[in-house]
């Protein structure tokens, strides 16, 4: 028990007086205060409490890796250890010169990264050389002058104290910016004096329990990390075979701080693969390939089912046939076609294979071809191709070129040789049209991470670009601040757009007559249009001055290296969440708008009457295929679950059959086997010996 106690106590005390741990958590308590910041969509407290825990834990690796450092620094050679004297003068050479450096680059830190990157270091070096400082002065003041014992609650508990008082500074700054601009630290405020109570009180529980969590979270990482780091250093000490003091510290935290950027990567790296091998595995909804001969993996069709992922099953699949078009239009309509072109093999060959299935498909004939720039995942907006379906009456085929199958979050990487690939299949499919003599159009459509694809054949150029690729419209959502041809405008909107050609909004309703013309449209709050890996360090654009930026954008946040870029994150993840069936213009939701832009863009004559019957039908569409997947899935685990359950009964036969069969006709098949095996006969129909048996099987199906 006493050995217990004295090992116990050597790892609190060896915790709490190591210097560049007790920086760490500083340094990830200021932090931890501008995770509250508000973002352009709102945040649930669970989201709210990882966004924070990111945060700090980031922060405590690069305050303790970073103080080490100084410390190391400041001992001058390795072997040596830094006095209270030394500790000092580095923390202040490292704040006071990183403060003055920040304050110097702060202009320009937005210009390209390498600015950004020396501003972001130059403010990491002022915080940590601050929290460095505090830390040592403490130390002076508690155990040199109050000739005080070490203890939790003379280091790690004034450590804490201090970087609550740091994060307490940072909240007040925040809602005093807050009270000028008009807004609040986390949503808006309300009218009502009693409903003001109640939210400064939400707010105050919300704040609490999250730091609360957050804390907890952070003592574990800070008592894990010192520990590997006290471990590398040992083995650098027995390797040169003395004490090195300051230099063996650095080098334990700075190999921490590596496995912990490796683990982030490699589990990135694992997450595309896992979601490349989903893309691959068929739905229940979607299992057989199409009968249909205008789509691609159709009869006609040289493209497989299984080679265009899960959304280009999806999309073949769910292609609107005439009679569909015609029970909404009230006229005529023609056969829609649906082309989908897998990611394999050169961009030559696939460009080639795109006007192959065309021909196939019929789709050549039509006066209206759309290329498609799906998004990462190889998504194309269903309720953009049903629109565009109704619109024409039929009279379009629609083209999609795939260029990878994950999230377009990890297929960043992607997008030149998606461009690429884009314009190769626009000039292969203008090249046949001029051979045919035909007067068919060709527009585009992208959104999201398809649409920085399509706008990028425009590129700098912008609608010379797009005339040169031979476009006779193009529509573009939610264009992500990546695109080349959206860079270029926000550093010169007026000489982009002074032709005419190009139209930017922020909504359908904005627009006006133009049709053949390339309209590009991002919700104020859209934080796919705004967001960039950049900003771990670099600020923004749209995080300028606050009377500079565009609406929606809290003028009262300022920006955060690596706080800015996790929260941002988070508002990607919201922008993205819709429910089927309901269009609201709100974030990276776009099907709102995509009826009439469609329309609009593109030069699509509708009357009032058909407008209500196409929104109406786009919405009820879009539910049903929703459901049926949901069905679909949720009855492939219950077949597999009474499949299971049977097996373990011994009546196995019947499985046998059903993996001959498609998913939908093997949950019939089962259901009606269980109808007969466990329904109980009448009693006119039994055999005097069945009584008993029949209560058995009644007994074990329970």
């Amino acid at each position: 028990m006493g050995m217990t106690q004295r090992t116990v106590g050597t790892a609190v005390a060896r915790f709490t007086t190591e210097q560049a741990v007790r920086a760490g958590v500083v340094t990830a308590a200021w932090s931890g205060a501008a995770s509250y910041a508000r973002g352009l969509l709102p945040r649930t407290p669970l989201q709210q409490a990882g966004a924070t825990g990111v945060t700090m834990a980031a922060h405590y690796q690069l305050g303790a890796t970073l103080w080490s450092a100084l410390a190391s620094t400041a001992a001058g050679l390795p072997g040596s250890r830094a006095g209270n004297r030394a500790l000092l003068g580095a923390a202040a050479v490292s704040g006071i010169g990183g403060k003055v450096l920040e304050v110097q680059l702060r202009p320009v830190s937005g210009d390209n990264i390498w600015l950004g990157s020396a501003w972001s270091s130059a403010k990491m070096l002022s915080v940590v050389g601050l929290a460095g400082g505090l830390v040592t002065a403490s130390d002076i003041l508690v155990h040199d002058v109050l000739d005080l014992p070490r203890s939790p609650g003379t280091t790690l508990a004034l450590d804490l104290s201090t970087g609550a008082l740091m994060a307490g500074g940072t909240f007040a700054r925040r809602a005093r910016r807050a009270r000028r601009y008009g807004g609040t630290s986390i949503e808006s405020a309300p009218v009502d004096a009693k409903q003001r109570a109640l939210k400064r009180a939400k707010t105050t529980t919300y704040v609490a329990g999250t730091a609360v969590g957050t804390s907890v979270g952070l003592g574990l990482l800070a008592v894990a990390e010192q520990a590997a780091a006290g471990q590398v250093a040992r083995a650098v000490n027995a390797a040169a075979g003395e004490d090195l003091e300051e230099f063996s510290v650095w080098v334990g935290h700075t190999v921490t701080f590596g496995a912990f950027a490796t683990c982030c990567y490699t589990a990135l790296r694992l997450g595309r693969k896992r979601l490349e091998h989903r893309a691959a595995v068929l739905e229940p909804a979607y299992e057989e390939a199409p009968a249909s001969e205008f789509v691609s993996a159709g009869p006609n069709s040289s493209v497989e089912f299984d080679d265009i992922g899960r959304e280009g099953r999806r999309f073949v699949v769910m292609r609107l046939d005439p009679g569909e078009i015609e029970s909404v239009m009230k006229e005529p309509a023609a056969e829609p076609i649906r082309v989908v072109i897998p990611r394999t093999g050169s961009v030559e060959r696939r460009a080639a294979l795109a006007v192959d299935e065309l021909v196939a498909t019929r789709g050549i004939e039509r006066s209206l071809i759309c290329v498609a720039s799906p998004t990462g995942v190889g998504y194309v907006n269903y309720t953009m191709a049903e629109a565009l379906e109704y619109l024409t009456r039929g009279d379009c085929a629609i083209v999609v070129p795939q260029y990878a199958y994950v999230p377009s979050v990890l297929a960043l990487n992607k997008t030149s040789e998606a461009t690429g690939l884009q314009e190769a299949v626009i000039e292969a499919i203008r090249a046949e049209l001029q051979r045919r003599g035909s007067g068919a159009r060709i527009v585009q459509f992208g959104e999201s991470l398809g649409a920085q694809v399509a706008v990028d054949v425009g590129g700098v150029d912008g609608s010379a670009g797009f005339e040169r690729a031979g476009l006779a419209a193009g529509l573009y959502l939610g264009v992500p601040f990546r695109s080349s041809l959206w860079r270029c405008y926000l550093r010169d909107p007026k000489g982009m757009t002074a032709d005419g050609v190009i139209v930017v909004a922020a909504s359908s309703d904005e627009l006006g007559d133009v049709a053949g013309h390339h309209v590009l449209i991002n919700h104020h709050d859209d934080p796919i249009t705004k967001f960039a890996y950049t900003m771990v360090v670099q600020r923004p654009w749209w995080m300028g001055p606050p009377a500079t930026r565009p609406p929606e954008v809290p003028r009262e946040t300022h920006f955060r290296p690596i706080t800015s870029c996790v929260l941002a994150m988070v508002d990607v993840f919201n922008g993205m969440n819709s429910k089927p069936g309901q269009f609201q213009r709100l974030g990276h939701d776009y099907r709102f708008d995509l009826r009439e832009a469609l329309q609009k863009t593109y030069g699509l004559p509708l009357t009032n009457d058909q407008v209500v019957r196409v929104e109406a039908a786009l919405r009820q569409r879009e539910q049903e295929w929703a459901e049926r997947r949901l069905v679909a899935r949720t009855g492939e685990k219950a077949l597999a679950n009474l499949r299971r359950t049977i097996n373990s009964w011994g009546r196995d036969s019947v499985n046998h059959e059903l993996d001959e069969l498609p998913a939908d006709v093997a949950q019939s098949r089962l259901i009606e086997y269980l109808s007969a095996r466990l329904t109980p006969r009448n009693k006119t129909e039994q055999e005097p010996g069945d009584v008993q048996s029949d209560s058995s099987s009644s007994s074990s199906s329970t």
